[in-house]
C-alpha cells in the first residue's frame, strides 16, 4: 500500500502532524481491537523508530488529548474525543475523505409551523 505520509520530519506530506497520524492510529486500534498499540505497532505504521513513537505519544499527552494508564504498554486512552475529533475530521478532510457529520450536527428539524385545521365533523346520532 501506498503511504502519503513521509517517513521522515514532523509532518506527513499532506501537511498534517505526525502526532495526528498517531492519534488516528491510536482510536482506530481501540475501537477495532479494544485496546491502545504498543510502541512497536505504532512506529510500524508510521514507519519511524520506537523512540519516534514515544515522543509522539508523549506529544499527545501533553496536548491533552490521550494520556498514559500505568502498567501496561498498551494502556492509553483518549481523553479529549472531542477535540480528538477535531483533529480526525481535519486529517480526514485534508487526505481528500468524506467525512460526515456528527450526530450533533445533524440537520434541524423543520421549523414548527401552524398547520392548517379541518374543518369539524359533525356527528350525527340515530343515523345508520
Amino acid at each position: 500500500m501506498d503511504r502519503i505520509f513521509s517517513a521522515t520530519g514532523d509532518e506527513t506530506q499532506a501537511g498534517l502532524p505526525r502526532r495526528y497520524e498517531a492519534l488516528a492510529f491510536i482510536i482506530e486500534q481501540i475501537v477495532r481491537w479494544q485496546t491502545s498499540p504498543t510502541y512497536r505497532e505504532i512506529a510500524d505504521r508510521l514507519d519511524v523508530s520506537r523512540g519516534r513513537a514515544e515522543q509522539l505519544v508523549t506529544q499527545l499527552i501533553a496536548e491533552g488529548r490521550i494520556e498514559r494508564v500505568p502498567g501496561s504498554g498498551r494502556r492509553l486512552r483518549v481523553i479529549d474525543i472531542d477535540g480528538s475529533r477535531v483533529v480526525l475530521d481535519d486529517v480526514l478532510r485534508r487526505l481528500q475523505w468524506t467525512v460526515a457529520p456528527a450526530m450533533g450536527e445533524m440537520l434541524a428539524p423543520l421549523a414548527q409551523v401552524q398547520l392548517p385545521m379541518m374543518p369539524e365533523i359533525e356527528q350525527l346520532y340515530g343515523i345508520e
